[in-house]
């Protein structure tokens, strides 16, 4: 009797993908990570988690970052909302809202801190987890193996980009900064491929009608959050959808990506008006005036992230030209050799939503190009490059991997060593200038003040007493924006002069006076002036529109 060896109908496939009849891509074999190297690898990212909070309790730098009135929108709102009573159709919220997932995150994150210093950093190691899980669930998608390996160095991958690299990485400790939107993204990309899957099984028929739900209802309630959304992966991953039409017979096509991707997008962006008390999203405004600015932006930008880091550079070029490659392939209709093709989709993604990103900055007219912009179109070229690299390395890439995992690991555990004596948060989170205010306001026991746009949310959220500021121009114009309108009034006990300000933002010290008389006493804290008028002793002018 003739000995044959039995092959499994998944090797068949994978050694002869173009048997007629067949699903494009089949369930091969998916090894797991052994005990062992799951366990080291969850053991280092607990170490890793334990390091950051060691290395954000020591006052580290990037709190810089976290420590300004644009950052601390959601520690505001939240106090004003469930401390005292507030309601959010009487704030005037940021252009992006961040209702998801960034008003969830911090929800969390005000339960768990009893304080701003504690909640900030709470909502970071929030929101770097939940990048992890997004992370993981694309690889157990996208992936055969190494998926946790792949999903947590990448994570702690961000993280040491995030304290040493600046923008944009850094934002991943920052709430309401757009990276809620790239974290988004990642579930959207999962479920888009997963849905095609999911078509191309036998079964799979109400999978794949849930799936197209779960894709239609993510993508309203990402771009109703966050209009970037649309930019940075509605349009990127409608292209793709497009591009793998062309390349495989089974895969969404334009129709489904215009239904299931598009025209949710598009619902979102007219239901914000009908969602927001108080509008403030930017119009979109596109033409070539503004395009040499931008450039010189983006420039500066760039050489601020590679010119310390040349080596990030040299990783992002070559997975962009893959990326562009992989499209022009696509857009022939021909196959990528050597990669299955969600990873050739993944590649072709990350190229679309780098381009379509960058080319919004240098388009846009009313909007400056800032880091912050670009978080999604300089991570998903490295999540695209650790996803190919560990199709090609396979197996072998279990050593690999957990080798990035340890020496990120071992990074991050000596600058918690070396910060281990270190406890001067109180610099960013109650230095003596704002010390000293509060001492000033506490003796005049004087609640209600003014002060410009960067300081009124900084220290309203920093003061260890219960104040309520309203922002106003240099021109004593109420500045209605990213603040709640029961912050105005039409009178106040102080004002805060920020002496180096700009003349934009400056309180006129002569104009407060020559409308109320010499203030009762003026206090120098550092580079700000209290001036006090008094319970009620303050008016900035006439009336106030729309005010309660």
């Amino acid at each position: 009797m003739e000995n044959k060896t039995l092959q499994s109908p998944a090797r068949i496939l994978a050694a002869d993908p173009a048997i007629p009849g067949m699903p494009e891509r089949t369930l091969l074999p998916r090894p797991r990570i052994n005990g062992a190297y799951r366990l080291l690898a969850v053991g280092c990212a607990v170490v890793a988690l334990a390091s950051l909070v060691l290395i954000l309790r020591a006052g580290n730098p990037v709190q810089a970052y976290l420590v300004n009135s644009d950052a601390f929108y959601l520690p505001v709102l939240f106090d004003d909302l469930l401390v005292h009573g507030g309601s959010l159709a009487d704030w005037y919220l940021t252009p992006a809202p961040y209702f998801f997932p960034d008003f969830l995150l911090y929800l969390l994150a005000w339960l768990g801190g009893k304080d701003v210093f504690q909640q900030v950093t709470l909502f970071a190691l929030l929101q770097i987890v939940l990048t992890g899980v997004a992370l993981y669930v694309l690889a157990r998608q996208a992936l055969a193996s190494s998926r946790l390996l792949a999903a947590l160095g990448l994570t702690l991958l961000f993280a040491w980009l995030g304290l040493h690299a600046g923008g944009p990485y850094v934002y991943l400790f920052s709430s309401a900064h757009h990276y809620g939107a790239f974290v988004l993204a990642l579930l959207l990309v999962t479920l888009w491929f997963r849905r095609d899957d999911d078509r191309s099984s036998a079964n799979g028929g109400n999978l794949h009608r849930l799936g197209g739900a779960a894709v239609a209802i993510l993508v309203f309630f990402a771009t109703l959050s966050d209009a970037l959304f649309l930019v940075q992966a509605v349009l990127p991953l409608t292209l793709t959808a497009v591009l793998g039409r062309r390349g495989a017979a089974r895969a969404a096509g334009p129709r489904q990506a215009l239904v299931l991707l598009l025209a949710p997008a598009l619902a979102a962006m007219v239901s914000y008006r009908f969602v927001v008390a108080h509008p403030t999203r930017y119009k979109t405004r596109l033409g070539l005036e503004q395009i040499g600015m931008h450039v010189d932006e983006m420039t500066q930008v760039a050489a601020a992230l590679f010119g310390p880091h040349p080596l990030l550079a040299v990783v992002l070029l070559p997975v962009l030209l893959a990326g562009a490659a992989c499209c022009i392939t696509l857009l022939r209709g021909q196959h990528v050799a050597g990669l299955p093709r969600q990873h050739v989709l993944l590649l072709s993604f990350a190229t679309l939503s780098c381009a379509a990103s960058v080319t919004l900055m240098l388009l846009s007219i009313n909007v400056q190009a800032v880091p912050r912009y670009l978080i999604a179109a300089l991570s998903w070229p490295l999540v695209a490059a650790l996803f190919a690299l560990v199709h090609l390395l396979g197996q072998r890439f279990r050593h690999a991997g957990l080798g990035l995992l340890l020496l990120l690991t071992t990074l991050l555990a000596w600058q918690a060593w070396q910060a281990r004596s270190l406890r001067d948060s109180d610099r960013y989170f109650y230095p003596e200038q704002i010390a000293c205010i509060d001492r000033t306001l506490a003796r005049a026991n004087a609640q209600r003040g003014i002060a410009q746009y960067w300081d009124a949310k900084l220290l309203q959220a920093l003061s260890r007493r219960d104040l309520t500021l309203a922002q106003y121009f240099g021109t004593l114009e109420p500045m209605q924006w990213i603040t709640s309108q029961r912050f105005f009034s039409e009178r106040y006990d102080f004002a805060i002069v920020a002496e180096d300000a700009s003349p934009e933002f400056r309180l006129p010290r002569e104009q407060l006076i020559a409308l109320n008389g010499e203030p009762l006493q003026s206090v120098s804290c550092g580079n700000r002036t209290v001036l006090l008028f008094g319970s009620a002793g303050l008016r900035t002018g006439p009336a106030i529109s729309n005010v309660r």
